[in-house]
Parts: C-alpha cells; sequence; structure tokens
C-alpha cells in the first residue's frame, strides 16, 4: 500500500508544479493566461480532486493498517512456521480479472474517466508490454558521417620542391660541370679567356608505386556507403603517403654534407647562420627552406628567450608552418626522429606521371579488380646545396644558458626518453 500511495502523490506533485509553472509564466511575462492554459489547468484541478479522494481514502486504509500492527504487537503470537518450499506465482489468467468483455469495457471506462486505480491496476496486468529488445530486426544500425582515414594525403617534403611531369621511366638530368671562362683583359688586343663549357648528366630512374584489390560485385552493389568509392579514396592516401616517405629517403641520402644544429636558442642562431654561409660558399646558392621530423619541430616551437616569450614565435600548435629565422619550415612525418635539413628547395625535383584509379570487370567470378599506379622519381641536382643539422630534438642538458642573437637566452632541456 505505502508504493502505491507514493505513486498517488507523487503525481499529485507533478500536476501541482506544473499548474504552477504556468502561472508563473504568466505572471513574469505580465500577462494573463490563455485560453488554452486555462483548459489546461482546469483539467489538471480536476484530476487534483479525484487525487485527494484516492490519497484521502488510501491514507486511511494505511492508518487503520497501522493502528492493526500496534493492536496486535500487545498480543503474544504463535512461532511463525517457515518452508523452504519454492513458492510458484500461477501464470497470469486474463479471465479472473475480465470474465467477459464487458468486464474489459466497464474497466477501461473506469480507468479513463475515474481513474479508478483498482480498474487501471487489472488493465496494466493485461497490457503486454513491447520493447525495443523485442524486435531487433526492425531496429537499423545507422552508419554516421565518412569513413574514418587517418592517412595524410597532403605530402609535405614532395610539395615543397620542384614538381615535374615524368617524360619517360630513365632519362638524363643535364648539369653544366664546367662553365665558360671570363677574365680581366690585360690590354687591348691581348687574348681574351677562354675555356669550354662542359655538360654532364644525373642519370634519373623512375620507380613504379601500385597495388591493387579484387572486389565482389555483391560487394560494390550492396554496401552503403559504397566500398568502391572508399577503396578509390584509400589507394589515393596510401598512395601519397608511399610516394613522399620514399622521396624522403631519397632525400636524405643525396645530402653528405652535415652541420652543427644546436641545442638551445642561441647555439641555434649561430649554427644557422653558419650552415647558411657554408651553402651560398659551396653550393653557390642561400637557403630557403628546413625541412624537419615532428619532434625537431616541438622542440624549436618550445625554445624560450630570457624574457619568457618563444624564440620563434612564427611556429604555433595550430600549424606546422612557419619562419624559424626567415627559412620556410616544412614538417613532415615521413623524415626520421631528429631530422633537419637546410636548403635551397629549387635543387630538389620530384617527377611524376600518375595513372591513377584502373578497373577491370571479371564476368567469370563476378568481380572487380581495382588498382591504382604511379611513377615518381627524384633527384637532387645540386647535393651542396643542402646541409643536414644535426643535434637538434636530442636534448638531454639540463638548464643550460647561452648567450647570443643580441641577449642571453635560456633553455631548460628533459631528457628524451
Amino acid at each position: 500500500m505505502p508504493s502505491y500511495l507514493d505513486r498517488l502523490n507523487a503525481e499529485f506533485d507533478q500536476i501541482t508544479d506544473g499548474v504552477n509553472a504556468v502561472l508563473e509564466r504568466a505572471a513574469n511575462e505580465d500577462r494573463d493566461v490563455t485560453d488554452d492554459e486555462q483548459a489546461s489547468i482546469d483539467r489538471d484541478d480536476a484530476r487534483r480532486q479525484e487525487l485527494t479522494r484516492s490519497i484521502e481514502h488510501y491514507t486511511e486504509v494505511e492508518e487503520r493498517s497501522g493502528r492493526v500492527a500496534v493492536l496486535r504487537g500487545r498480543v503474544a503470537t504463535l512461532p511463525r512456521q517457515t518452508t523452504t518450499t519454492q513458492v510458484t506465482e500461477p501464470a497470469y489468467d486474463i479471465s479472473r480479472d475480465f470474465p467477459t468483455p464487458a468486464h474489459w469495457a466497464i474497466a477501461v471506462h473506469r480507468s479513463m474517466t475515474m481513474r479508478d486505480p483498482e480498474a487501471i491496476a487489472a488493465i496494466e496486468r493485461a497490457t503486454a508490454h513491447q520493447m525495443i529488445a523485442d524486435n531487433p530486426g526492425l531496429v537499423p544500425r545507422p552508419i554516421l558521417g565518412p569513413v574514418l582515414n587517418l592517412f595524410d594525403s597532403t605530402r609535405p617534403f614532395i610539395s615543397s620542391i620542384s614538381n615535374r611531369p615524368l617524360p619517360v621511366g630513365a632519362f638524363d638530368r643535364p648539369t653544366i660541370s664546367q662553365h665558360v671562362a671570363i677574365g680581366k683583359q690585360a690590354v687591348e688586343k691581348d687574348l681574351t679567356a677562354s675555356q669550354k663549357m662542359v655538360i654532364g648528366k644525373i642519370p634519373v630512374a623512375a620507380a613504379t608505386y601500385a597495388g591493387h584489390l579484387n572486389i565482389s560485385r555483391q560487394d560494390v552493389k550492396w554496401t552503403s556507403p559504397g566500398i568502391l568509392q572508399i577503396v578509390f579514396d584509400d589507394f589515393v592516401a596510401v598512395y601519397a603517403a608511399q610516394t613522399d616517405a620514399d622521396a624522403c629517403t631519397q632525400f636524405l641520402a643525396s645530402i653528405a654534407q652535415t652541420t652543427a644544429g644546436g641545442d638551445t636558442f642561441a647555439q641555434i642562431m649561430a649554427n644557422f647562420y653558419a650552415a647558411a654561409a657554408g651553402l651560398l660558399a659551396n653550393g653557390k646558392s642561400l637557403p630557403d627552406t628546413l625541412w624537419v621530423a615532428p619532434n625537431v619541430w616541438g622542440q624549436l616551437g618550445g625554445m624560450t628567450t630570457v624574457q619568457g616569450g618563444a624564440a620563434f614565435p612564427s611556429l604555433t600548435l595550430t600549424g606546422t608552418s612557419g619562419n624559424p629565422l626567415g627559412l620556410r619550415l616544412v614538417v613532415d612525418p615521413h623524415f626520421p626522429a631528429d631530422t633537419a635539413v637546410m636548403g635551397a628547395s629549387r635543387f630538389a625535383e620530384w617527377y611524376e606521371d600518375v595513372d591513377g584509379l584502373l578497373q577491370v570487370q571479371e564476368p567469370d567470378v563476378l568481380g572487380q579488380l581495382v588498382g591504382y599506379a604511379g611513377y615518381g622519381a627524384f633527384c637532387n641536382v645540386n647535393p651542396l646545396a643542402f646541409t643536414k643539422l644535426t643535434g637538434i630534438g636530442t636534448i638531454t642538458l639540463e638548464a643550460q644558458s647561452e648567450g647570443g642573437g643580441g641577449g642571453t637566452a635560456t633553455q631548460t632541456k628533459t631528457a628524451r626518453r
């Protein structure tokens, strides 16, 4: 009984809160209640009157039960006998509550118009509840959003150097190994300087990058989103990643020069300028680009000056671009850790011919053979125009201070694990 009385009280409180909310809203808006709001209030108030009568009735029933319990406590009772036999609830029989259709109609009327608790309980016992677990075949599992692909198809390194079409599978890149001579004439009519030009060649051979997959026609026709477009997009992304990684490997292998990089702002300032001077002397060109691995980018971006500001303020966490000391920064995850290369980007070249997506139907097995192919070649026409910078990203010292760049820069390092 207490649980049923609690339900009546909870319904009464809920209706009261709803009426108060309507009246409070009208008061806050400085207006009278609307006709619809008044009709709702009247309907709720009528229900509260019914609940009041039911609450009074069942409260009296509960009080009588309490008085009987007190009276029973005054008289000693016989020991209660218990049994370990499991009592099985009899199967529900609707004819017990509703012997005839007329009993059902009366109960429905009393429950809907009079809110009779006993009629409501009887109908509740006779009502079957349909849940989602009862019909899993009718509840679809939707696919939300596009298929997630973690491959990066931007090719940072290849995009940063000269890109040219691939003419043939193997060719020679002409380069001047000996220039003509120009000299100061000693006297009028004296013989001027003369030297023949020697043009050498750099052999370039293209590599083939390709892959294929056989997809059933059923998979092509019945998937949603369609498997074919997803496979094609993945081929493009993987091709971009593989070609960029191979170009990075060939680029590093083509460079023989190394220069100390430094692990503080002061050292980097001094060593970068020294490296640039060496490139100008040997490779006859000033650098314009700094290629780095992600951990070197993080090291440069985390360096601070003695005033506490960023040593390279153009570097931010929202992007991997920037211009440390005027150099265009290119961050490529395909470079090994601690990689840093300074040089002139125009001397690194990438030649490419992309076949793209290929398809062949296989009617004998209802299959569709798909693939992707491309041909690429990397060439470094002036290796002396590049130098590897060592020591960046391998910090092992603690709280070292050094001067440079017009002031003292303090850099705290944490050992790499």
